[in-house]
């Protein structure tokens, strides 16, 4: 019970861990048994005396003037903008700061209940997709919090990859024998989608490929809470012929209740949607109220069309060249697999795209609690070193040189080229030392570059590039050393937080966390 995985959902957590005794998982229940493996990911400050409360209690305050009430934390943990945290009433407090006490009061509460002296070992999930959109400083900012609270976590592992643990130990479980063959996860939680493709052999686990979508300008993210939002708002302006805004008294209330009867009228919502899909007329029987608003089929597939279809179909559709890439055959269930993993891959009309894409191959083996509670699970597995992950390095990273090539009347000429240096499906271990670039020596003098200083992150197409001009001094050990140069390497640890190295001729190297890196350039730019 001293090693545990942990699920730091945007909605909810959870918490899992392998009982000594009865030597199966399970989960941490926070006040007794009585209550749900779900802690919502609430955290609330009586305005008094400042004390900490998390879970339900905080989520049931928020129309309580006597408290501040904070969610989303870990969606908005590297967010700058001022007028959208205002928005997700980020006034007094930080992201940052509520993550750090909300993981500190779980840790604190699951020790004290449970007996526990000390955690001696925790793996904690995060969003694969933080890093294929290149949100780095997310990551980096709940590595700060960890370090800060002292937790020995043993690292940090994608969602996706730990729902595929729990599905090869329920697998091995079930069959009394191991899985051999691929392995896609669609993750579908309250903030990011995440679809990966694991190969699996026995007890080892190697991600080949992610996709999804975290990251959105108008809902918090682009999964569950943003479902429930576009959909609320959308009844609210039938019923009340008036636009609901979050800043509205109500809109935290009705949020809660929507997400509460969602869940509760889960077979109502199934047999309605499956309905109204084969003859839209049938649109007449509500399926639930909310504040004596009815809420109707048509609400929530316009609300899914609207929101949530766009970016899955896109993200199945490139999962689906991968696949090729890597000869999957998907036809195939005694080599292929898909599992679905989080609270809002429960829901109907998510599950009816993945089993259209798949042909009605979708894997049946989790049921609806342990598709909730995959990850968590999985978390525990890997901190008990029960599954072994093979990891390698998600995306290619480099910078941009010039090389003389020849043209068609072969001459030569220069020409600006993407020089990786760190490979995509490599080993991970490999680029734990820093590995530098042998085709750029950066001078402080623009004017003796033959090129601006650029790097890049990820593959084509969807490869960015960052100029770094503007932050050289920061980047650039003695900087004001007279005919000084540098050379631009790059490292990534096992957490998958990536560095940029740079190293002087003299051997004085500078290291920066690419996240932080990110946030003070500017001029971001894709090119294919």
């Amino acid at each position: 019970m001293n090693k545990i995985g942990l699920d730091f959902g945007t909605t909810n957590s959870t918490l899992s861990y392998i009982d000594p005794d009865r030597k199966v998982l399970d989960c941490y229940h926070m006040r007794g048994l009585s209550s749900t493996p779900y802690i919502p990911s609430f955290l609330r400050y009586e305005i008094e005396d400042q004390s900490v409360e998390i879970g339900w209690a905080a989520r049931q305050s928020q129309d309580d003037s006597d408290y501040e009430v904070y969610s989303a934390f870990k969606m908005l943990l590297a967010e700058k903008n001022a007028q959208r945290l205002e928005n997700f009433g980020y006034m007094e407090k930080r992201p940052g700061d509520c993550a750090r006490s909300y993981l500190q009061k779980i840790i604190e509460n699951y020790c004290k209940e449970k007996n526990v002296s000390q955690i001696q070992q925790m793996v904690i999930t995060v969003p694969e997709i933080w890093i294929k959109e290149h949100n780095h400083a997310s990551r980096e900012c709940l590595k700060r919090i960890c370090n800060e609270l002292k937790l020995p976590v043993k690292k940090f592992i994608s969602e996706p990859v730990a729902a595929s643990a729990y599905f090869v130990h329920r697998f091995h479980e079930k069959h009394k024998q191991w899985f051999n063959g691929h392995v896609m996860v669609c993750d579908y939680g309250g903030g990011t989608l995440d679809i990966s493709l694991a190969f699996v052999e026995g007890e080892r686990i190697k991600v080949l490929e992610c996709t999804g979508k975290g990251h959105d300008q108008v809902h918090l993210g682009n999964a569950g809470q943003a479902f429930d939002e576009a959909c609320l708002k959308q009844v609210y302006d039938r019923e009340k012929q008036q636009k609901l805004s979050r800043a509205d008294h109500q809109f935290a209330v009705l949020m809660t209740d929507f997400e509460q009867k969602k869940i509760a009228h889960q077979s109502d919502i199934e047999k309605l949607l499956a309905k109204y899909i084969k003859n839209n007329s049938l649109n007449k029987k509500k399926i639930f109220q909310i504040d004596h608003m009815p809420v109707f089929p048509s609400d929530m597939v316009n609300a899914f069309d609207d929101v949530i279809r766009p970016s899955l179909e896109s993200a199945l559709a490139e999962m689906k060249t991968f696949m090729n890439h890597h000869g999957v055959d998907h036809t195939n269930p005694e080599n292929f697999r898909v599992v679905m993993a989080g609270g809002f891959s429960n829901f109907y009309l998510v599950r009816q795209v993945i089993s259209q894409f798949f042909d009605e191959t979708e894997d049946k083996l989790l049921d609806i609690e342990d598709t909730a509670l995959a990850i968590a699970k999985g978390a525990a597995l890997i901190a008990n070193d029960r599954i072994d992950i093979d990891l390698t390095c998600p995306i290619s990273v480099g910078i941009v040189v010039k090389r003389l090539q020849r043209d068609k009347l072969n001459r030569m000429i220069p020409k600006e080229m993407d020089e990786c240096i760190l490979k995509k499906g490599k080993r991970l271990s490999e680029y734990h030392a820093p590995v530098f670039s042998d085709g750029l020596s950066v001078s402080k003098d623009p004017a003796k570059r033959v090129t601006p200083l650029l790097i890049f992150l990820g593959d084509p197409p969807k490869r960015w590039h960052f100029p770094l001009e503007k932050g050289l001094h920061e980047l650039l050990p003695n900087i004001g050393e007279e005919n000084n140069h540098w050379q631009i390497g790059f490292s990534v640890t096992q957490d998958f937080l990536f560095y940029l190295h740079a190293r002087d001729k003299n051997d004085k190297e500078k290291v920066t966390a690419l996240g932080d890196l990110l946030a003070r350039v500017s001029g971001v730019f894709h090119k294919p």
